[in-house]
């Protein structure tokens, strides 16, 4: 079995030089993804064209939602092959210098690298700290390594050990055991976390975030159309001051007609009776589509003041202002 880092110091891999090593696999693997991404994409949208579908939002979600499993295949394969071929590292490894082995200083096979890649996942549930272990522990393995029975070594110093007493110890010893857990024993572990930990907590988080976040966005299309509003108010302002009436429409005013003042969320701007209606289409989120808000002048000319408020678009989404 390889020794302790306090016997053998320069034979594995430090914390930093496999975060080092990690950066780097984090470019080639980009690299590598999008490019699968990529001729897929081209791939899924030829039958796609041919059969009639267009290339607007509906192309766009299909494909996102048909590449989504292939962010985690690609790097399945990329870690897993990488580390049980000849060459038993990643390319962020191999310029660095690394070779991933089981505790005997051996080439790890198939199962036992996918073992390896899913036990990250319980480094990542670990809030990190599985990642940390590499630092501290006696052969610099992080969570997923002692999970299953791998080593991170330099391949420099894995040849100087193969080449003392170690090489001469192991042919006179029967091939041992790898330790660690099997490859499919850590899938399922991370599966069964997965099922019955991230996905309920994920569920329950969502259940309060979506909708928050849903009327965050819809508050955002509605305060455009408060912003549109800006000349108008300053020309009802200074029209009531100088008249003491309120203005009629958008043409007493100087304004373009309402269906000429728009915006994305925005399909018309009009001045009635001293108001300013703000009236919501185009991209506008199918809730708020064909509402509207009101902003009425309160007060005297000399402090003038506004009120905004609506008859069919729920308070919840309006803006702070405009709310009770």
């Amino acid at each position: 079995m390889l020794p302790s880092h306090q016997v053998q110091p320069r034979l594995y891999a430090g914390f930093w030089r496999r975060v080092i090593a990690l950066l780097v696999d984090a470019v080639v693997f980009s690299a590598i993804h999008w490019t699968v991404v990529l001729c897929f994409g081209i791939w899924l949208m030829v039958p796609w064209t041919l059969l009639g579908g267009g290339h607007g939002p509906a192309m766009a979600e299909l494909v996102d939602i048909a590449l989504q499993p292939f962010g985690i295949v690609v790097a399945w394969l990329y870690f897993t092959v990488c580390e049980s071929s000849r060459w038993q590292a990643t390319i962020g490894k191999l310029a660095l210098g690394l070779r991933v082995t089981d505790e005997y200083g051996r080439r790890i096979g198939f199962a036992r690298a996918t073992g390896r890649y899913f036990g990250k996942f319980v480094s990542v549930f670990s809030l990190g700290v599985g990642f940390l272990l590499a630092a501290w522990t006696a052969r610099k393995q992080a969570l997923h390594d002692d999970m299953a029975g791998c080593c991170v070594v330099r391949t420099a110093g894995l040849a100087k050990w193969q080449d003392g007493q170690g090489a001469l110890l192991e042919p006179m010893l029967p091939a041992p055991r790898a330790s660690g857990m099997p490859g499919w024993g850590i899938a399922l572990v991370v599966i069964g976390a997965g099922v019955f930990l991230v996905l309920p907590v994920g569920s329950f988080l969502a259940s309060f975030a979506i909708p928050a976040w849903q009327r965050h966005a819809l508050r955002a299309e509605v305060a455009q159309g408060l912003e549109l509003t800006e000349r108008a108010r300053a020309l009802v302002a200074e029209y009531i001051g100088a008249r003491g009436a309120l203005p009629e429409n958008n043409r007493v005013l100087g304004l373009p007609k309402p269906e000429a003042i728009h915006a994305r969320y925005v399909t018309s701007v009009r001045v009635a009776g001293g108001k300013v209606v703000v009236t919501y289409g185009n991209e506008a989120n199918t809730v708020i589509r064909g509402g509207h808000v009101v902003i009425s002048p309160m007060g005297s000319a000399a402090r003038l003041h506004w009120r905004c408020s609506s008859t069919d678009i729920d308070v919840s989404y309006l803006p702070r202002q405009c709310q009770p």
